[in-house]
């Protein structure tokens, strides 16, 4: 039986998981041990694997023997949508010592596994933490967003613990939900708010789309409207289209959906091209959105032609094991639906003004 020992915000979660595919968790916190009916040994146990929070609450970091490794990736990405798993090159451990920080650990993507101990940074985007949220329900009572909330840290947090305080105590779920929904929202940004955007690869490069402005957000319908204005000259790669300074362009965005709109005009106003990125649902901070973003894009120019681009990459990291076949899936047949939803109204807007375009036919 494989020994884990688990920390952090996903700890019960992951407790429950483990349990239920057969592992033993050792060295249980206090609360822990009290939810799973679990004791406490101070022995210097061996553990097949250490399992601890990232310091940005977006996942966890896990040591332990390769084998193990293995069969923890095999579970997370059978249970969980758009788990992402990156592998870091193994190192020899001290036994029981705190595992080594970031900054002593290389990406290793394909390369040969080592015999030594291993290293993995796991990321729970959206759908992820909601799976978990599910599955810390049946262990304890859970408020739906809890790992979201969790991951805000600060004030949030804090709201989310008295708000599951009061679930404890027997207060209904609803009425609760709602109380802290009106705290938590009182946190959010505004219209005419400068916010960051995280734009997370599958590798783990975090790309910061900075000074966004929201000029539209519909906190019912969970939307958003942004817009940047850039300042160099360039290429918008994969439209293939001069970038020039002072061109802007307007991002339309849902909290919690797999794509979002990115339209680009010249300074003057004229429509250079749009793209559509896939991605892990989209997370709205306080102070940032968040996603990961999935490789693959369509896009569309102005005379209506459509694209997908960059799929090979999304195969690419399948091979790698950065994602799951089943993300993969997931990904093209939003792709497919997103390309069906573009051509459509296309050929709607063409109808209406008379006719076809050659390319829609």
């Amino acid at each position: 039986m494989l020994k884990v020992r688990v920390r952090g915000i996903y700890s019960t979660a992951l407790t429950r998981l483990l349990l239920d595919h057969g592992f033993e968790v050792v060295q249980p916190s206090a609360a822990i041990g009290e939810r799973f009916g679990l004791t406490y040994s101070a022995e210097n146990l061996p553990l097949n694997l250490d399992i601890y929070d990232r310091f940005d609450g977006q996942g966890v970091h896990v040591v332990g023997e390769t084998v193990s490794l293995n069969t923890l990736i095999s579970i997370l990405q059978s249970s969980l949508d758009d788990v992402i798993v990156r592998r870091r090159a193994p190192y020899r451990a001290i036994e029981q010592e705190p595992p080594v920080s970031d900054s002593r650990v290389e990406d290793i993507g394909d390369t040969a596994l080592s015999s030594q101990r291993g290293f993995l940074d796991v990321e729970f985007p959206s759908a992820s933490k909601k799976k978990l949220d599910e599955i810390r329900s049946h262990a304890m009572p859970t408020i739906d967003g809890h790992h979201y909330l969790k991951a805000c840290g600060g004030k949030i947090a804090s709201l989310l613990e008295m708000a599951e305080n009061m679930l404890e105590k027997g207060s209904p779920k609803k009425e609760v939900e709602e109380i802290l929904r009106e705290a938590v929202m009182a946190e959010y940004p505004t219209v005419n708010s400068k916010i960051d955007i995280e734009h997370v690869k599958i590798d783990g490069r975090v790309f910061h789309l900075n000074n966004a402005k929201i000029v539209d957000f519909d906190e019912e319908e969970g939307s958003l409207r942004l817009q940047r204005t850039f300042k160099r000259s360039g290429v918008y790669n994969g439209l293939r289209v001069r970038k020039d300074p002072d061109d802007y362009a307007l991002t339309d965005m849902k909290i919690g959906s797999w794509t979002f709109r990115t339209r680009y005009f010249s300074r003057d106003g004229q429509y250079k091209g749009t793209y559509v990125n896939l991605n892990t649902p989209v997370e709205l901070y306080p102070n940032r959105i968040r996603y990961v973003d999935l490789e693959v894009d369509v896009c569309l120019w102005p005379d209506g032609k459509i694209e997908k681009v960059d799929l090979e990459k999304l195969d690419d990291r399948v091979s790698k094991g950065y994602i799951s076949e089943r993300l993969s899936s997931i990904v093209k047949a939003r792709l497919e639906l997103v390309v069906s939803s573009i051509g459509k109204s296309l050929r709607k807007k063409e109808s209406e003004e008379g006719g076809l375009t050659d390319s829609l036919q």
